[in-house]
C-alpha cells in the first residue's frame, strides 16, 4: 500500500474556490470532482502532479469553453472596432498623394468577431468588407453551438473621383447598423 497524505478539506476548498471564479458554478462542482478522482488514485506519480492534472483536466476546458461565450457578449465592442477600421483605411485613401494603384491596404484582418475582406483583384483603395466570423462550423461549432449571431457584415467603398465613402451594412436591426442598411 502506498503512504499519500489525504486530501484536506482546504485543498478542496482551494479548488472549488478556483474552479467557481474561473469557470462559473458548474466548474465549481466539477473542479472539485475532477481533484476529488485524481486524489484517489492508486498511482504515486498521477497523486503527485494532482494539481497539473486539475489545472488540464478541471479548469482548462471549462475556461476554453467559456470563452466563446464572452467574446459573443462584447458585439458592440467589435463592432466599434471594426467600423473604426474601416473608416481609418477610407481616411487614408482619402488623403493619400499616392498613386492609387501604389496604395495597398493595411487594414487589420479583423477580430475575435469579424473577419475583413479585401478583394484579391483590388490593386486600389475601393471596396473593404467585414464580415462576422463563421462559428457554425470545424471545431468552433461545438464552442459556438447554440449561438444566435447578432452581427452583420460593414463594407466601405471610397469613390476614386470625389474621395467620398459610401458606408453600407447587411442587416438594420442588428447592433450598429442604422435604418436604410447604412452606418
Amino acid at each position: 500500500m502506498i503512504n499519500k497524505p489525504e486530501t484536506t478539506l482546504i485543498e478542496y476548498l482551494i479548488a472549488a474556490f478556483l474552479g467557481g471564479i474561473l469557470t462559473g458554478p458548474g466548474g465549481m462542482f466539477l473542479s472539485t470532482l475532477i481533484l476529488f478522482l485524481f486524489s484517489r488514485s492508486k498511482g504515486g506519480v498521477i497523486y503527485k502532479s494532482k494539481w497539473a492534472l486539475w489545472i488540464i483536466w478541471g479548469i482548462f476546458p471549462f475556461v476554453i469553453t467559456s470563452y466563446p461565450s464572452f467574446v459573443l457578449s462584447r458585439t458592440d465592442i467589435f463592432t466599434d472596432e471594426v467600423k473604426r477600421a474601416l473608416n481609418n483605411q477610407a481616411l487614408k485613401c482619402r488623403i493619400s498623394e499616392l498613386d492609387t494603384k501604389r496604395m495597398i491596404s493595411k487594414i487589420s484582418p479583423g477580430n475575435a468577431l469579424y473577419k475583413t475582406y479585401i478583394p484579391e483583384t483590388q490593386n486600389e483603395c475601393t471596396i473593404y468588407k467585414s464580415q462576422p466570423r463563421n462559428f457554425k462550423s470545424g471545431l468552433r461549432s461545438i464552442f459556438f453551438w447554440n449561438r444566435e449571431l447578432d452581427a452583420t457584415w460593414f463594407q466601405i467603398e471610397i469613390n476614386q473621383t470625389t474621395g467620398e465613402a459610401q458606408k453600407v451594412c447587411g442587416d438594420s436591426s442588428k447592433l450598429g447598423c442604422s435604418e436604410g442598411n447604412t452606418w
